[in-house]
């Protein structure tokens, strides 16, 4: 059984280091090539306008709240281009649609082959510019009121730029899976899945390198497209934690090294069926020198609390994901863990129909690197219906990653600083997994120390899930896939998920939403900006945690 893609082999290996080393020391039999000149633009092109846009590019003209009784502003312009012009990311669109047709109607991309490089290109350099304005090293307008530590300019710019490739009209033909794979593949440029760098060997002081990969998620709850609504200003603190961590070298307790790559995950359903997940964290779950030591995935979860997940489940709950799909709706046949939706299903209007066999109330990771096909017929546990974490709990929690955290305004928690942590040990069942009928099982409550293991209790094996500690959405489904994954590759390493407290707290003119002004229209207030500064360094530091329990390995 083949559990994972194969890697070149041996020779295929030593003739493509054969190659390079040839064309590095300039030898050859032959009178050598010309170099490349630049790129002449000689095909023609042009611009469909009344393409169909995707459910989320048709958010991009919708604008916050702009009169009433809870705004103090009153500006109009369509929140996306607010962020990415006071980010300095307004030029990304324009110049990925030059490229791919200027103003003349001719491009310089001449086939499929030519346009994938093109959009993987421009997709890894919005990622790059993300990480850099982030981590200071990109500079914003002198007008701007954004910092440097937001996280929503690499969203907007994305569905900008999908948006100008999807209305994209070459003059050579693009069958819909070719123009589906352009699109694939500058999501997964523009989210740091092509840019993981888990280095092999010593650290350039000499240290040993310890390799960690993190992952975020996109902001979400944006409300419907062309409803103005405060959902759209959200962002997202696990993808800002990602962009602040990306290429980080952090020394740990014992000298060593722990190098930080971090990628971010969508807020829908179709990319985590087709693989997206499994692709990203694959590779590195190889055998090699630049094998992964830990891999943790990260999410918004609830108030005030980190939670460290113990239990991750198969099932998908009712939630629609920013495209507006639902791959497990209400009601009582549709709810099983079984159910499959139906080729061509519409689960909310103007949205996609289903089109990926297996879509439903289970999640199924792709057979090229689970082994066996899920999606094909339901087996009840082929994957298991939960996965269990393996993070360093007792350290993570014990470390007291609160200090020296100055406590966002309205925060309730034990103590003065930062947020409460606790071993979130809940889940939800099915004790018949055929009937709808399902039983919660409540967390320890304990904050800040290890409880009673007797608090505890593990699901039952005939159970199926309804529900892991953080859900049943798409962050309990990046836990999974990526637990189940570290069990297909038999890897012993901290793996499992941390839920980051909400960030979108904005000030609300009443004592419980910690007083100031409430303007709806703001794309920002000092209320927010304190709960991302907070969250991001105290996540921040339950990552380097789990990062010094790999000192003891």
């Amino acid at each position: 059984m083949q559990l994972f893609p194969l890697t070149p082999s041996r020779p295929t290996l030593i003739c493509l280091a054969s190659a390079a080393m040839l064309a590095a020391c300039g030898g050859s039999d032959g009178p050598s090539a010309p170099k490349p000149g630049p790129e002449t633009p000689s095909v023609a092109c042009s611009w469909d306008r009344n393409v169909q846009l995707a459910y989320e590019e048709r958010r991009l003209e919708t604008p916050l709240p702009f009169s009433g009784a809870n705004v103090t502003t009153n500006d109009q312009t369509p929140l996306a281009e607010r962020i990415v012009k006071d980010t300095g990311f307004d030029g990304f669109e324009p110049a990925f649609a030059a490229r791919l047709c200027a103003t003349d109607g001719k491009t310089a991309i001449a086939d499929f082959e030519s346009a994938i490089e093109v959009v993987k290109e421009e997709g890894q350099a919005l990622w790059r510019a993300a990480v850099d304005r982030v981590q200071g090293r990109r500079a914003s307008p002198a007008d701007s009121v954004l910092p440097a530590s937001d996280d929503r300019m690499l969203y907007w710019t994305r569905v900008y730029m999908s948006k100008a490739l999807r209305q994209w009209a070459p003059s050579f033909a693009l069958s819909k899976a070719q123009r589906e794979k352009l699109h694939w593949e500058f999501e997964r440029a523009s989210r740091g899945q092509y840019d993981i760098d888990l280095r092999a060997g010593q650290a350039a002081d000499g240290s040993k390198y310890r390799r960690m990969i993190v992952s975020g998620f996109d902001v979400f709850t944006l409300g419907k497209p062309g409803t103005p609504n405060t959902g759209l200003r959200n962002g997202n603190p696990s993808g800002a934690t990602a962009l602040e961590m990306d290429g980080r070298e952090i020394k740990l307790a014992d000298g060593s090294t722990l190098r930080v790559e971090a990628y971010v995950l969508p807020v829908s359903y179709d990319p985590f069926n087709l693989g997206m997940q499994e692709d990203t964290l694959g590779p590195w779950f190889q055998p090699g020198p630049q094998r992964v030591d830990a891999s943790i995935t990260m999410s918004q979860g609830g108030a005030n609390q980190f939670w460290l997940e113990e239990y991750n489940g198969r099932y998908h709950g009712p939630s629609a994901g920013n495209d507006g799909i639902i791959y497990c709706p209400a009601g009582d046949a549709t709810r099983l863990p079984g159910y499959v939706l139906p080729l061509g299903t519409v689960t909310a209007p103007d949205t996609d129909p289903i089109s990926i066999p297996g879509s439903g109330c289970n999640t199924n990771p792709p057979k090229r690197w689970l082994g066996y096909d899920s999606a094909a017929s339901w087996i009840k546990d082929f994957p298991p219906q939960f996965s269990k974490a393996s993070l360093p709990v007792a350290a993570m929690i014990t470390a007291d990653t609160r200090r020296g955290i100055t406590r966002p305004p309205g925060v309730t928690s034990q103590g003065t600083e930062g947020f409460d942590v606790t071993w979130h040990t809940n889940y939800g069942y099915f004790a018949d997994c055929n009937v709808n009928v399902t039983t919660s099982v409540a967390s320890n409550n304990v904050m800040n120390s290890l409880p009673d293991l007797s608090l505890v209790s593990e699901p039952d094996p005939g159970w199926c899930s309804s529900a892991g500690g953080g859900g049943n959405y798409l962050s309990n489904e990046s836990a999974y896939r990526n637990t189940v994954l570290r069990d297909v590759f038999r890897l012993d390493i901290p793996a499992g998920h941390i839920h980051v407290p909400v960030m979108n707290n904005y000030f609300g003119g009443t004592p419980t939403t910690a007083g100031g002004t409430r303007n709806d229209n703001a794309i920002t207030d000092a209320r927010y900006e304190a709960y991302r500064t907070a969250i991001v360094t105290q996540t921040k530091a339950l990552l380097i945690e789990a990062g010094n329990s790999l000192t003891y390995r």
